[in-house]
C-alpha cells in the first residue's frame, strides 16, 4: 500500500492557503476551500499511485488532508493577524459602518470593544480554538474535508481499487 503522507500534506496546504486570513472567505462557498484540499489529496494519491479508491477511502484521506489544512491555517493566521493583517477587524467594522445604525447600542458596543481589543497569543487561541466558533470551525472541516474526500474518490479513478 503506497504512502498517502504526500498527498495529505498537499491537500492540507491547498486546505489551509485558502482558508487562511481574507483568502478564508472562499469559505464561505460551502466551505470551498476545504472541499479543494480534500479533493487534491485524493486527486494526488491516485494520480500518483494509479490508483482508484472507495468513497470511504477518498473520505478518510480527504478528512486528514482537511484537519492538516486547519492547523496550516490556524498557523498561518496567527502569523498574519500578528503582523496587524486582521481579518477579524475588516468583518466587524464592515458590520458596523453598513449596518451599525440598525443594530443595538449593547451590539454596537461589543462590536467597537472587540476593534480596541489588543491582540495576543491568549486572546487568538480564545477566541478561535477554544470558543464555540472554533468547535463549530472544527467539525465544519471534518464534514467538508470527508465529502470532498469521497467526491475526490469518484471523480479521479486511475486504475485498480486501493485494497486496504
Amino acid at each position: 500500500m503506497p504512502s498517502k503522507q504526500q498527498s495529505i500534506i498537499l491537500g492540507g496546504l491547498v486546505a489551509g492557503l485558502l482558508s487562511t486570513s481574507y483568502l478564508g472567505f472562499i469559505n464561505f462557498l460551502c466551505c470551498a476551500g476545504i472541499l479543494a484540499g480534500a479533493m487534491v489529496a485524493v486527486w494526488h494519491y491516485t494520480s500518483t499511485n494509479d490508483l482508484t479508491l472507495s468513497g470511504g477511502q477518498g473520505a478518510t484521506l480527504g478528512l486528514q488532508a482537511a484537519f492538516l489544512g486547519w492547523a496550516v491555517a490556524f498557523i498561518l493566521n496567527f502569523v498574519l493577524m500578528s503582523a496587524g493583517l486582521r481579518h477579524d477587524l475588516a468583518i466587524t467594522e464592515f458590520f458596523l459602518n453598513t449596518m451599525g445604525d440598525q443594530m443595538p447600542p449593547e451590539q454596537v458596543d461589543l462590536m467597537e470593544e472587540q476593534i480596541n481589543t489588543p491582540f495576543t497569543m491568549g486572546w487568538y487561541l480564545k477566541n478561535g480554538l477554544l470558543s464555540v466558533n472554533g468547535a463549530v470551525g472544527i467539525g465544519l472541516t471534518a464534514l467538508f474535508g470527508a465529502i470532498g474526500g469521497a467526491i475526490g474518490a469518484s471523480a479521479f479513478k486511475n486504475g485498480p481499487e486501493d485494497e486496504e
